[in-house]
């Protein structure tokens, strides 16, 4: 039997990321208010930003959710650090448009916080990992129609990688998973300091 997973993040990405590794998260996405915490640390580095996020969003599942007594839970938040900017979400197309016409042709680094608490001790592991991408020097059509699809503008950077934006990144240095959403090299690391096995978490047929 494997190792009960809860995944506090409502990412279509993130929860493919885990069912590739055939780990079957319960989702139970927080309702943090991330914009509020994102104005309260303006100015903080992007990977002090990250990581409290996700530790803010690992708590706020735990503590409305007492049921959750064994198993792990992960959550997780990302950034992308751009010319000394922290971005993320744009939210709207005029922001998509303008972050890509800035972003094109050169290189950010994609911050992403993730957060684990072993649920039957609570003892919780924080950690930030940094990947950077390299952004193709697209045309503004392809800016508009890329925004015009919806996809970027609900994600960190106003990209993806594992979908249609990853036509538009040209390179990446570090763990590709991580931009993806999670980690997994990661993951699987803080899994063991938390004293499990990662291949525990494995649903086994």
């Amino acid at each position: 039997m494997s190792f009960p997973v809860i995944l506090a993040s409502a990412s279509p990405a993130r929860l493919m990321l885990l069912r590739s590794q055939k780990i079957t998260p319960l989702v139970i996405p927080s309702e943090i208010n991330e914009k509020e915490i994102e104005n309260k640390l303006k100015g903080q580095p992007t990977t002090t930003i990250v990581k409290e996020l996700s530790l803010t969003k690992a708590n706020y599942v735990l503590e409305n959710n007492i049921s959750l007594n064994s198993g792990i839970l992960i959550a997780a938040d990302s950034m992308l650090e751009f010319e000394s900017q922290s971005l993320g979400k744009p939210l709207n197309a005029e922001n998509a448009i303008q972050r890509w016409k800035n972003m094109r042709g050169k290189s950010g680094v994609l911050h992403t916080g993730h957060t684990v608490i072993r649920l039957d001790n609570k003892k919780t592991i924080s950690k930030v990992v940094s990947t950077t991408v390299e952004f193709a020097d697209v045309d503004d059509k392809e800016i508009l129609d890329y925004v015009a699809s919806g996809e970027p503008l609900n994600v960190a950077g106003a990209f993806t990688i594992d979908s249609l934006g990853a036509a538009f990144v040209k390179q990446v240095q570090g763990d590709h998973s991580n931009v993806v959403g999670l980690s997994l090299p990661a993951l699987r690391e803080i899994v063991r300091e938390l004293g499990l096995s990662w291949t525990s978490l494995w649903e086994m047929a």
